[in-house]
């Protein structure tokens, strides 16, 4: 995501050290506690794209605090804690520690109409992104969520700039986009693969119909991706100290898989991190240039000065929504 390998002796080995150590991979698990009210104690079968969401942001918030570049820390090093911390995150539980879990997840996913068990679309996905992070100001982040291919710049201004600190920095860009009816349109590949290139890209979660795959770079026509489809034992939530490098071990991937470009689903959910406002317009930049690329093909979206004033931005409507089923929840929304 964002890094060229070129061909060299080594090209392979850096390639493969970085998909293995330096991603979070998140998967399906299996024997967490229930998800209230359902019964449910995993997510096999459903939750491949709130699998390929979290995988998403917990990528977005390593790069956050440990650095594009980061690989795996052991314990002992200076980036252990944080990379402790991040992965605590995520764990399958409702506990307060794991503001992220796919519980919470599901929950949010409910109150914008989605039942427990049932598929998220990337809409979904980046609808829940943004209500997590915005429940728990301590990931010091902001997510801007545009669904209709137009990144708005007094929009992003507005949300990167509302922290305590009202500085613009640490911000998440998560464009939704259809780029066919029933199959990607061909004319669309060349643009979606030059977005990988870009120094601030985080990937796309997408897939198959009904099947979420994490891409996470291309070579030729294929594209790299991490699978949620695998179920793991839960990792138990304890004490940050106590945690070993075994205990995350299933965060990662060993093997590496791609598959044709050609045969992934036309929605999809493409991401993006901005740690200030320079990197922020340099990605602006970048999408300028790559529609105005000779032989590029269509746009897969583009990026405006002013939303219209019939725009409502996601995380408004997201505010609105309110719970009444879980007092437990200790979501703000």
């Amino acid at each position: 995501m964002g890094k060229l390998y070129p061909p060299s002796p080594t090209q392979w080995a850096d390639f493969q050290r970085d998909f293995t150590s330096g991603l979070i991979w998140c998967t399906y698990r299996h024997n967490y506690a229930p998800i209230r009210p359902s019964t449910f104690t995993t997510d096999v079968g459903w939750g491949c794209m709130l699998r390929s969401g979290q995988g998403l942001l917990a990528n977005a918030l390593a790069v956050q605090f440990m650095g594009r570049g980061w690989n795996r820390p052991v314990p002992g090093d200076p980036m252990w804690d944080i990379y402790v911390k991040i992965l605590s995150w995520f764990l399958d539980d409702m506990n307060a520690k794991s503001p992220f879990s796919v519980h919470r997840i599901a929950l949010l996913g409910k109150q914008l109409g989605k039942n427990i068990g049932e598929w998220f679309g990337p809409s979904t996905t980046s609808q829940v992104t943004q209500a997590l992070v915005h429940n728990f100001p301590q990931s010091g982040l902001s997510v801007y969520v545009t669904t209709d291919g137009v990144i708005y710049k007094d929009q992003v201004e507005e949300i990167a700039t509302k922290k305590k600190t009202a500085s613009f920095g640490h911000l998440l860009i998560l464009v939704t986009i259809r780029l066919g009816i029933d199959k990607l349109n061909a004319i669309y590949k060349d643009a979606i693969k030059a977005t990988f290139e870009f120094p601030q890209s985080l990937g796309i979660a997408g897939g198959r119909p009904s099947s979420s795959y994490y891409f996470v770079g291309y070579q030729g026509d294929d594209l790299f991706y991490l699978d949620p489809h695998h179920s793991r034992n839960i990792v138990e939530t304890k004490d940050l100290s106590a945690y070993t490098a075994e205990d995350f071990a299933t965060y990662h991937c060993e093997t590496i898989r791609k598959i044709d470009i050609s045969a992934i689903d036309p929605s999809m959910l493409l991401a993006f991190y901005c740690r200030d406002r320079s990197e922020f317009d340099a990605l602006c930049e970048r999408v300028k240039e790559l529609n105005a690329r000779p032989g590029m093909g269509s746009s897969i979206f583009t990026v405006g000065e002013k939303a219209p004033d019939y725009e409502v931005d996601d995380e408004s409507r997201l505010l609105s929504v309110t719970d009444e089923e879980d007092e437990d929840l200790e979501l703000i929304l």
